[in-house]
């Protein structure tokens, strides 16, 4: 063979080899993508806590490429374990019954789609109370299992009010006393069904020892206005996705841009410190 033979085949040679490797480059590149891609579906079973933590977690969620989530709701105001478990026998008793959104039973809704994560929770009022989770709770998670037994369930930690809280001071309670009481409360009930934590509360609780200036609360002192709903919606972002929420570049109209990164760190810092715990 004759040299310009050789450098011929020598060429072609070298253009297979780049071309196998940019094949498998974008190969890859495109497995992980889709590996990326995800939708993630979840039922919250709860309250008007549910709803503020859920305000901005679909734009939050759509911020970051790839990334969807649909959310359904179980929510009543003010409605506690309790009340959310009593409503699973008016439904089986009376089939005129549809409490939530006057159209569906929980059963109807758990059967309605297959959810990666159903959350439940406490209302915030008993929250600090351990003899108003049970047997209440055991008999909404065990409905949950046997209808929607491949979903997991979370447990929502809602929050202590806000320190000059009314109803704190109705209590004669402190914020810290309410706050210890509802986190040892929730943990409680996650190690007794093996439940995994939507660490709200903690957030909100390391938000203000942070910066006392940024406040989470709207004028009653209990619900979440909007730094409040972004920094649960940050939280229940980075448990359900495994993903940081600092990830995150949604912010909501009417936000500081370093309020949104100061609570996204916060947020990235409590669900670091619980994965370590």
């Amino acid at each position: 063979m004759n040299l310009s033979s050789r450098r011929f085949f020598l060429g072609l040679f070298v253009s297979a080899v780049c071309l196998f490797n940019l094949t498998t480059a974008y190969a890859g590149e495109t497995a992980r993508n889709r590996l990326e891609d995800r939708t993630v579906k979840i039922l919250t079973v709860g309250n008007s806590f549910a709803d503020n933590a859920c305000t901005y977690l679909q734009q939050i969620t759509e911020s970051v490429p790839g990334l969807l989530i649909e959310v359904t709701k179980a929510n009543l105001g003010g409605c506690s374990l309790e009340r959310h478990a009593s409503l699973i026998e008016k439904c089986n008793t009376d089939d005129g019954a549809k409490p939530y959104s006057n159209a569906y039973c929980l059963k109807d809704l758990l059967k309605k789609d297959t959810y990666d994560f159903v959350t439940i929770q406490q209302v915030s009022s008993l929250s600090f109370k351990p003899e108003s989770f049970e047997p209440y709770a055991n008999v909404l998670i065990q409905f949950i299992r046997k209808h929607a037994h491949s979903s997991e369930i979370m447990i929502h930690q809602t929050w202590a009010y806000g320190a000059d809280s009314p109803r704190l001071k109705e209590w004669d309670m402190s914020r810290e006393e309410m706050h210890n009481g509802l986190v040892k409360n929730y943990q409680v009930l996650a190690e007794r069904y093996r439940l995994d934590i939507l660490p709200s509360g903690q957030a909100f609780y390391r938000a203000t020892l942070e910066n006392e200036s940024i406040d989470l609360w709207t004028q009653d002192r209990y619900h979440a206005n909007m730094n409040g709903s972004y920094l649960a919606g940050c939280i229940w972002f980075g448990k359900m996705f495994g993903i940081s929420p600092q990830k995150i570049e949604f912010v909501p109209e009417g936000m500081e841009l370093k309020t949104a990164k100061f609570l996204q760190k916060v947020a990235a810092k409590e669900l670091k410190t619980r994965n370590k715990d």
